[in-house]
């Protein structure tokens, strides 16, 4: 039929069968391929990651790094104090490496700015510890008054301050009332025979708890 109707010019039945044999041949190829294997969808039995899949991946790894593990004393505190896990990490190590309890440690910081590090006193008292540029330099010449927002410089040296009171009284409350009030003032009322009370002391004790017994 092919032969007789193209050759004697009746298009018709020739276009309709050209046509039927590209489509047969469209729809072998079809069968031939993979299913989505040039999409970038899996074929059956195997498995792909999908772009929420891939979203989720990132996300948890975004925690991970948010979230650092932290030592059993440190989540305790984190969680006593309602610090968040990488400022508790930071002021746990820190006050491990000054020699500080760090129970008092966090118990400081929670009256002197509440854990803020951006904190500013009256009297030019900066970040975490409320130390101030003129006490800092002691310790580090180089320290500038926006240095001592940073946590971490903050808590080294105002830890080390700490650290240098209770030494010199070889007292830790006293250490305390020398950190708060200024060694100069506690040692004009000790001289005085004056019994030194400071509610800022009592108020760190009463947070440190036991630690600090």
């Amino acid at each position: 039929m092919f032969d007789t109707q193209c050759l004697h010019g009746n298009r018709l039945p020739c276009g309709v069968l050209i046509m039927a044999l590209v489509m047969g041949f469209a729809a072998m190829t079809a069968d031939a391929e993979v299913p989505g294997a040039s999409r970038g969808t899996a074929a059956p039995g195997r498995t792909s990651t999908s772009a929420g899949g891939v979203a989720a991946e990132a996300a948890l790894a975004r925690m991970a790094a948010a979230e650092p593990r932290l030592a059993k004393g440190a989540e305790e505190l984190s969680r006593r104090f309602g610090v968040g896990r990488r400022l508790a990490g930071v002021i746990y190590e820190e006050a491990r490496r000054a020699g500080i309890e760090p129970a008092m440690a966090f118990s400081v910081i929670a009256q002197e700015s509440g854990f803020d590090p951006s904190a500013v006193g009256r009297s030019g008292e900066r970040g975490l510890m409320q130390i101030k540029p003129s006490t800092a330099r002691a310790y580090d010449a180089r320290i500038t008054p926006d240095g001592l927002l940073r946590p971490e410089t903050n808590l080294r040296l105002g830890l080390r301050h700490l650290k240098r009171e209770v030494e010199y009284f070889g007292d830790p409350i006293l250490g305390l009332m020398s950190y708060h009030m200024g060694r100069a003032r506690l040692e004009r009322q000790l001289a005085d025979g004056t019994v030194p009370r400071d509610r800022y002391v009592e108020r760190v004790l009463s947070s440190c708890g036991a630690d600090c017994a």
